[in-house]
């Protein structure tokens, strides 16, 4: 029996520094029948000229050199070419375990899944950090309903990242990643979760995430509001498909970032993805609504009422507190 063929999609835009340890780890998995799409989404330093020496050395590697378009763009121009059985993204100042491909296809395959994920390293070094492998991993896995609902756990960031993950193709054949947002992956991971009949996990950390220093990501606080219009979406998305347990996670914590956000709108800040503290509040309104009539805590909706009245204090009690009220 012939072997899947696996796309592993790298965009790449100003890594120069990390870019040949990604690649390297790329080209000695284990796993051999790969299709590596280098997308240089047109960046000004060295990146170009060292994905086209891969290119020459090795006849799985496609570089595609395009005009910038951010990190959307760039996986989406790999989708639109891809042939492999199997999709993978993977960030090009990341790395990955030389069993990563191999481990999460034999995943997949054992467990008819249609998405494979691992756990991960995370680091802010750019020292090569060494990523042990598991040769007899524990499988954990998961329906749609209950893999969307680690979005909401202490694992959130392993399931809802595009990286990390081998994806069967026909998951993405109409879906594409958002241009022009912080977050792009916010808005696209919920949707493949619940369409997936089955999702596995191995709890062995296979890749390798670098957290820079002044990164999106690597500011907490402001991240929950940048993803704010993602959040929305998956919200509604939720909410028309009549699934209540993944609704009432929404609420849980969306009330909370639109008042949060509203507060903040109306002194002035401007708050990604939204025109001002009007469609905000409107937003709010139809939210407050819904979450009223979800069986919460009463403290949680005692404290929501009040702050919900004064929502210029609750943002001032965000930014002074380490405890935020909207995880109750």
């Amino acid at each position: 029996m012939s072997k899947p063929l696996i796309t592993i999609i790298v965009p790449v835009y100003k890594v120069e520094p990390y870019l040949r340890r990604c690649l390297n780890s790329i080209v000695n998995q284990t796993f051999t029948n790969l299709e590596i799409i280098l997308v240089d989404d047109g960046s000004p330093d060295n990146c170009p000229q060292i994905c086209d020496e891969y290119a020459a050395k090795d006849n799985r590697i496609i570089v595609i050199h395009k005009e910038n378009g951010g990190l959307s763009d760039a996986r989406n121009a790999g989708l639109d070419i891809c042939k492999g059985d199997y999709i993978s993204f993977v960030d090009s100042d990341d790395w990955i375990s030389n069993t990563f491909i191999e481990l999460l296809l034999n995943a997949a395959t054992e467990n008819n899944a249609e998405i494979a994920i691992s756990s991960h390293i995370t680091t802010n070094q750019i020292y090569d950090l060494k990523i042990n492998d598991v040769k007899s991993p524990k499988y954990e896995i998961f329906n749609p309903i209950s893999a969307v609902k680690k979005l909401w756990t202490d694992k959130k960031i392993t399931f809802v990242t595009a990286w990390g993950k081998l994806i069967k193709s026909s998951l993405l054949k109409n879906i594409r990643f958002p241009k022009n947002v912080i977050h792009e992956d916010e808005y696209t991971t919920y949707k493949l979760l619940y369409k997936a009949n089955r999702t596995v996990f191995l709890d062995i950390p296979l890749y390798c995430y670098l957290q820079r220093d002044g990164s999106i990501m690597s500011n907490a606080k402001a991240s929950s509001i940048r993803a704010l219009k993602a959040n929305v979406e998956r919200y509604f998305f939720f909410k028309e498909h009549q699934e209540a347990e993944v609704t009432k996670l929404c609420l849980s914590t969306l009330c909370w970032d639109l008042l949060y956000a509203y507060g903040q709108a109306r002194q002035g800040e401007q708050i990604q993805g939204f025109t001002g503290s009007k469609e905000i509040l409107d937003l709010f309104c139809k939210c407050q609504n819904d979450y009223r009539s979800v069986d919460f805590p009463i403290t949680s909706k005692f404290l929501f009422k009040l702050f919900s009245s004064m929502p210029s204090l609750y943002v001032f009690y965000q930014k002074k507190s380490p405890i935020r009220i909207r995880k109750i």
